[in-house]
């Protein structure tokens, strides 16, 4: 039988939340070719986190989990960087 714990969840909680917030802004962005390669990067350690999470059991799964949650925090961050650096870029056009 499965168990969840409130850990596991808490983390799914917290990523889900980061990876819809930047859905939305890329949504709304008018630069979406600049943000669509760390959104994707972030969105493949989604849901390699999420497979080791779920399917796969024991230490394999763990690999699963850090691969696919360093995938993430690295496409986070570089989605981030990139938004922030479009931002700013603009700002300095607009005045």
């Amino acid at each position: 039988m499965w168990e969840y714990y409130g850990d596991a969840l808490i983390a799914v909680g917290v990523l889900t939340t980061a990876l819809l917030v930047c859905a939305l802004h890329f949504l709304r962005s008018s630069r979406k070719r600049r943000l669509t390669p760390p959104l994707l990067i972030a969105g493949v350690g989604y849901a390699l986190f999420l497979i080791g999470l779920v399917f796969v059991r024991g230490w394999d799964g763990l690999g699963w989990s850090l691969v696919g949650f360093s995938l993430y925090a690295l496409g986070f961050l570089i989605y981030i960087a990139v938004a922030t650096y479009l931002w700013f870029q603009q700002r300095r056009l607009e005045s």
